[in-house]
């Protein structure tokens, strides 16, 4: 038995594909076209017995195959399904039966749907059910008068369609440029103040360098740092910290000369590019001065900062510049240099960069670098500076850190101390400080010359006022078991002051379990007076300033008096640093002094020479 053949005629292979599949699925035969036309031809040179035919084509459409269909003498009879999408209201599917058409399907349809009603119109065929409509003369011209009426709807609403897409078009590619518009300006602007960032910055600094090159001008980069910031941000937020950026871009923009360049690198960094300056460097320098120092006055004027007026300061580093002698980068850092240049020596100043300022950087950088890892090589060790009485017995000393460095050799604690601050290694190496003191005074137990030695160390604010330093302290006693009243720990007038309730709290837990205190440079300070009483102070420390010009300034010699006799009324006692001559020395004793410490008996030294020098005290007693 021979399979039946299915004609499809339509211009969208995806349509084809899937009634190919569907019918094949189901035991058909297929032939297929693309249009009316071809659909003749092929159907002409071999009948299939059944066409599906879409409306919508190119060459012929779907109308005009029906009416060509039904008007040749071997197709008529042939079954005729149409299938479509486009062609969807009542008067099309009208138009479609009345021409001839045996069903009219739109798409999608379900494929059980379309399955069964093709099977239904051949099942009509073959009982000779078919629609054999041909068009007669007497309803052939209103056949023509609604098929061109249908024609002309159908262009009308593609038109219509067409001319919606094309806006929609349009403004797609409107919304695509303003897009495009926004990421550009996204990649290449500060989106808080609208100024260049450093990407374009960088871009601007390379034409800067390049104009340069041509002219042989001379240009600056002017870098510009806000002073405490950062204390703005934190007391009143980052809503008013942003206030205060727009605020300064504003004034830098408008106080710029056309094509110089002013940029946001981020945070409170801003950046400024001068181009063609001058051709001779001295007068550029001058220049670029006067134009960083209107920056500082326009960026001192007050802000109103949401209703809050405040006041401000920037730091600004120069950096010269003609052609690309060096990197972007490179000025930019050195540029860097300079306004941390201007922030040291006081901040709301310009400082230009110069090769002094970089060889004290990379020593900075160097010592840094070689400090992060002095504690764990085991870098760090105690000298002892004696501490003697009247008699020049030695009664203590005070451990004084020393930085044996490899490269550097020793290193002065007045270096790297100040560093280890910034950097935040102070409490790791008070840390050791106090234990390696420990540690000595539990050495020097077992020896009768050295087991009544008290040693004194310096704490240091940041260690102070951590909150377990008191646990750190009774921790540090109970492992080494040596005895409390050995350690001495000195503070400074200022530590205490900062915090004079915590401080009182902390030197009480420790005095109570036998630690001694002894404020260190007593007298530099300026209102501890009325808290001496308060303070379980067992000793004052007259600063070796006052010391130095005791024989030779009279009010120094009035305060070292007043401090002495201050002391022995508080019954603490009262020790002298810094004693070097013999005339300090006997100054001292004098007015009641009764301990002392300097060079005039010791310098700082080794626990080895340290140990030496008892030895021998105690051979001479």
């Amino acid at each position: 038995m021979s399979l039946t053949r299915v004609l499809i005629v339509d211009d969208r292979d995806e349509d084809n594909y899937y009634l190919e599949a569907l019918l094949v699925g189901n035991g058909y035969v297929v032939d297929s076209a693309r249009n009316g036309a071809e659909a003749l031809v092929k159907a002409r040179q071999s009948p299939p017995a059944l066409v599906v035919s879409d409306l919508l084509m190119p060459l012929m459409d779907g109308y005009s195959l029906l009416r060509q269909w039904k008007l040749d003498v071997v197709l008529k009879l042939i079954p005729f399904i149409v299938y479509t999408a486009t062609y969807a209201d009542p008067e099309d599917e009208q138009l479609a039966i009345s021409l001839g058409a045996d069903a009219f399907i739109f798409k999608p349809s379900e494929p059980e749907n379309f399955i069964a009603k093709l099977r239904e119109v051949l099942a009509n065929s073959a009982a000779g059910r078919t629609s054999n409509t041909v068009p007669v003369a007497g309803n052939e011209n209103s056949l023509l008068k609604l098929y061109s009426e249908t024609l002309i709807r159908k262009l009308e609403e593609k038109t219509v369609q067409l001319d919606k897409v094309n806006r929609e078009l349009k403004l797609d590619i409107t919304r695509r440029k303003k897009a495009e518009n926004e990421i550009e300006h996204l990649a290449f602007y500060d989106t808080l103040t609208g100024l260049p960032n450093r990407r374009l910055m960088q871009d601007r600094l390379q034409h800067s360098f390049a104009t340069g090159s041509r002219n042989k001008f001379y240009g600056a980069l002017l870098f510009i740092d806000l002073d405490n910031f950062k204390i703005l941000n934190d007391t009143k937020g980052h809503n008013i910290g942003d206030c205060l950026l727009i605020d300064v871009a504003m004034r830098l923009r408008s106080g710029l000369r056309e094509g110089d360049t002013v940029a946001r690198l981020g945070g409170d960094e801003f950046v400024v590019i001068l181009e063609n300056l001058s051709e001779n460097a001295a007068q550029a320098a001058s220049i670029a001065k006067t134009a960083g120092e209107k920056i500082i006055i326009a960026l001192n004027e007050p802000y109103l900062l949401k209703n809050e007026s405040y006041h401000g300061t920037a730091s600004i580093g120069v950096s010269l510049f003609r052609e690309q002698e060096i990197t972007a980068d490179e000025l930019l850092r050195r540029a860097d240099i300079a306004m941390y240049q201007a922030k040291s020596n006081g901040r709301n100043m310009l400082r230009f960069y110069d090769p002094d300022m970089q060889a004290a950087l990379d020593a900075r950088i160097q010592l840094e670098a070689n400090l992060r890892n002095a504690l764990a090589d085991h870098q760090f060790k105690l000298y002892y500076q004696a501490q003697v009485n009247q008699h020049g017995e030695v009664l203590g000393a005070e451990a004084l850190i020393r930085w044996q460095s490899p490269k550097k050799g020793l290193i002065s604690p007045l270096q790297f101390i100040p560093l280890a601050e910034e950097m935040g290694l102070i409490l790791p190496i008070g840390h050791w400080v106090i234990e390696t003191a420990c540690d000595q005074l539990k050495a020097w137990e077992v020896n009768p010359m050295t087991s009544k030695l008290q040693l004194a160390v310096n704490v240091s604010a940041r260690q102070f006022h951590q909150q377990d330093f008191i646990e750190q302290v009774l921790k540090m006693l109970s492992i080494k078991s040596i005895n409390p009243s050995l350690l001495k720990l000195e503070l400074t007038e200022s530590l205490v002051l900062n915090d004079i309730d915590s401080a009182i709290i902390k030197m009480n837990a420790l005095k109570e379990a036998g630690v001694c205190f002894s404020m260190d440079d007593f007298g530099t300070g300026y209102s501890s007076l009325s808290y001496l009483t308060q303070l379980p102070l067992s000793q004052l420390k007259i600063d070796q300033s006052f010391v130095r010009n005791i024989n030779l300034k009279q009010v120094n010699a009035v305060i070292v008096q007043t401090i002495i006799g201050m002391a022995k009324n508080l019954d603490m006692e009262v020790i002298a640093e810094g004693v070097e001559t013999v005339e300090q020395y006997d100054f001292l004793k004098c007015y009641g002094c009764n301990l002392f410490q300097g060079y005039l008996f010791s310098k700082p030294l080794p626990v080895k020479d340290f140990e030496a020098l008892i030895k021998q005290q105690t051979t001479m007693h």
